[in-house]
């Protein structure tokens, strides 16, 4: 297990033993600029947003994980997580539907960090096949999708106002 600070909220990164790496949920509102309790709020009810995430892929299986302390062995505690691919998709529609700068910020550090990931392998003659199947993967959320969702939030948003 892995912790990462990111300014005010206490990320949890677990890898887990088949390879799967997941992020704690517990405070993904609060990266994103939000409560404690966006993310529950976000797919506990089969809302019109929350069909709009699944749409780009969005699973929202939450998994329970159990943390072992080192020596002891003994359960420290657990954690509810969101696998990473579905941690970036509600990213990217913070992003892209909200304007949500603190997700733009995060995604803008994924990209840096990818490409330089991905340079390095590149550089030292690793394989970089896999970028062929995130961009097959990411391309399947159309523009029309994505128009359709924007149209819709705003739609939301003019009534409220009126």
């Amino acid at each position: 297990m892995h912790y990462t600070t990111l300014r005010h909220s206490i990320r949890t990164a677990i890898a887990l033993s088949n390879g799967e790496k997941r992020i704690g949920i517990e405070n993904i509102g609060i990266a994103l600029g939000h409560s404690k309790q966006f993310f529950f709020k976000r797919t506990q009810r089969e809302s019109k947003e929350l069909k709009n995430l699944k749409q780009t892929g969005f699973s929202g299986q939450q998994v329970w994980v159990k943390i072992i302390g080192g020596d002891s062995n003994q359960e420290l505690f657990r954690a509810k997580t969101l696998g990473l691919r579905d941690f970036v998709k509600l990213v990217t529609y913070e992003a892209t539907v909200y304007r949500n700068m603190k997700a733009i910020i995060l995604l803008a550090v994924f990209a840096e960090t990818g490409i330089e990931k991905i340079l390095e392998d590149a550089f030292s003659g690793r394989s970089i096949d896999f970028i062929l199947d995130k961009i097959v993967h990411y391309s399947q959320w159309t523009y029309e999708e994505l128009e359709e969702v924007l149209a819709y939030n705003r739609a939301e948003v003019r009534a409220l106002y009126h």
